[in-house]
């Protein structure tokens, strides 16, 4: 449960990976509605338990046999979470966790990096959501330092009043902004591989052509997760799909890639994040992938599974 939106994976731990993937997404904005009335309320908050308690239903009539909720950016800055919460659980009998800005990070590098970046291997991975970005040094799946920057795709875009499309002046503002704001994230020693995951990034290749979108709108479903997991994105690619968001309204958007027009109007925030990224860390590609937070989510629960059944 992000900042932009709620995610539900249904998938099966093995060795070779998270098989049998399928996903379903809503499009919430629950950070907008943080920011704007500095707080969730108790009608929003009803209302997201009413579809949190529908995905649930969806997971476990597709075979679901244990849940894990996580909250992220929105949870840890609305005063009132905790109503969210007790929602949650009165409707599907669930418990909701609000994580910290370093267990996210944490999770999202574990899901990101397990079964791509061999052991020992340096990398960095940066996961951005809509109201902040977690960025993570480590080797292997191995996690080593964690920092949560309060920068994310709605916010930056929010923190200019950016136009559809932002005008040129707005975009320097952002770059300016995300910048200012990466400074603060760890700069590790050498060549990394970098990764960057979160909505935004993910959709980069969407944006691009390169695959087609999911299904972020219309009646809430499961749909198989599809194609490659991680994909290359490069400089060059990335001054196209700036163009594309400097020149395009989010509607425009929408209509030339297939993503949702809430989606497409993130993309130009998203893009100026990936593009600082890639500034801050001397890199000339970065690994665009789905996987993240929520794979990293499985991962640990399937650990702690099998840690309970070797000590029993």
């Amino acid at each position: 449960m992000g900042s932009n939106t709620i995610h539900l994976l249904v998938a099966s731990p093995s060795d070779a990976g998270l098989s049998d993937r399928r996903h379903a997404v809503v499009m919430a904005g629950l950070g907008a509605e943080v920011e704007r009335q500095g707080r969730l309320g108790p009608e929003l908050a009803e209302r997201v338990a009413d579809t949190v308690a529908t995905m649930l239903q969806l997971a476990r009539a597709d075979g679901a046999e244990e849940v894990r909720m996580v909250a992220t950016e929105f949870a840890r800055l609305a005063p009132d979470a905790e109503g969210l919460v007790r929602a949650v659980r009165e409707r599907s009998g669930a418990t909701l966790r609000v994580l910290t800005g370093e267990a996210e990070a944490r999770l999202s590098y574990l899901g990101a990096t397990a079964y791509r970046v061999p052991p020992k291997t340096p990398a960095l991975v940066a996961d951005i959501g809509g109201g902040s970005t977690e960025v993570v040094v480590g080797e292997g799946t191995r996690p080593r330092l964690a920092t949560s920057v309060r920068l994310g795709s709605a916010q930056l875009l929010r923190a200019v009043t950016a136009d559809d499309p932002p005008s040129p002046r707005q975009l320097a503002d952002a770059e300016a902004l995300a910048s200012m704001a990466l400074e603060a994230a760890p700069q590790p020693n050498g060549p990394r591989v970098l990764l960057a995951t979160g909505g935004t990034a993910a959709n980069l290749p969407v944006l691009l052509g390169r695959r087609p979108a999911a299904a972020e709108s219309g009646p809430l479903r499961l749909f198989d997760e599809k194609g490659e997991g991680w994909t290359e994105v490069s400089r060059l690619e990335l001054t196209r799909a700036s163009l594309l968001t400097r020149e395009l309204s989010s509607a425009e958007l929408a209509a030339r890639s297939g993503l949702s027009e809430r989606r497409a109007r993130l993309m130009s925030g998203g893009v100026v994040i990936v593009r600082a990224l890639l500034e801050r860390y001397e890199a000339e590609v970065a690994t665009v992938t789905e996987r993240g937070l929520r794979d990293g989510v499985i991962l640990a629960l399937a650990a702690s599974r099998r840690s309970a059944a070797t000590e029993s």
